[in-house]
């Protein structure tokens, strides 16, 4: 009987776990397109399975044949999820006395994310000029800013009340960051 390494019993459970999200969403045609996203995954030596469930939240990627395909796909899910958490940031704040530390916060945290915006459309337009490390650093400002959100909080003392947002901001950040990563190597 023969043991598998590490790398393999990762691949082996990102596969199944993007095998299971396949069936449960898609018909069973895609799942060599599933083995694909995994494969990729696996190579961009990240969380795997993080990978996988960012991808698998837009149906594009399970049509995708290159690294670049799935670059430009996690970067679309990092802009879209910037989106509804600035959205949803800026309406938490309308909620809060401005002038409340929390209020405050919130108030920077809007902020931030706006500029994490504005760094994805920047990360957008060097990826269509090809200029695939100006794109990564990009992306990494804006995984940056949701950083710099709950690093608000900390040095407030307070426990943030958008920790999930800004951690469902960071992954699909750091998705788009690693599979950009693949087309510089």
């Amino acid at each position: 009987m023969t043991m598998l390494t590490s790398d393999q019993a990762n691949m082996v459970v990102v596969v199944l776990v993007l095998i299971s999200t396949v069936f449960s969403s898609f018909p069973t045609a895609v799942v060599a397109d599933a083995n694909f996203i995994a494969q990729v995954c696996q190579k961009a030596q990240m969380d795997g399975s993080q990978c996988v469930e960012v991808l698998s939240t837009d149906p594009r990627s399970f049509n995708a044949t290159s690294y670049e395909d799935l670059a430009s796909i996690s970067l679309d899910i990092a802009t879209s999820t910037c989106r509804d958490v600035a959205k949803g940031i800026h309406d938490e704040a309308s909620k809060h006395d401005y002038r409340s530390a929390v209020g405050e916060i919130l108030g920077k945290c809007g902020e931030y994310y706006d500029q994490a915006k504005y760094s994805l459309k920047d990360a957008r337009e060097s990826f269509d000029k090809r200029t695939y490390i100006k794109a990564m650093e990009e992306a990494v400002d804006a995984e940056d800013y949701a950083d710099e959100c709950e690093q608000a909080f900390s040095n407030a003392n307070l426990t943030s009340i958008v920790a999930a947002q800004d951690e469902r901001m960071r992954q699909r950040c750091v998705v788009a960051v690693d599979l950009l990563g693949l087309l510089v190597k």
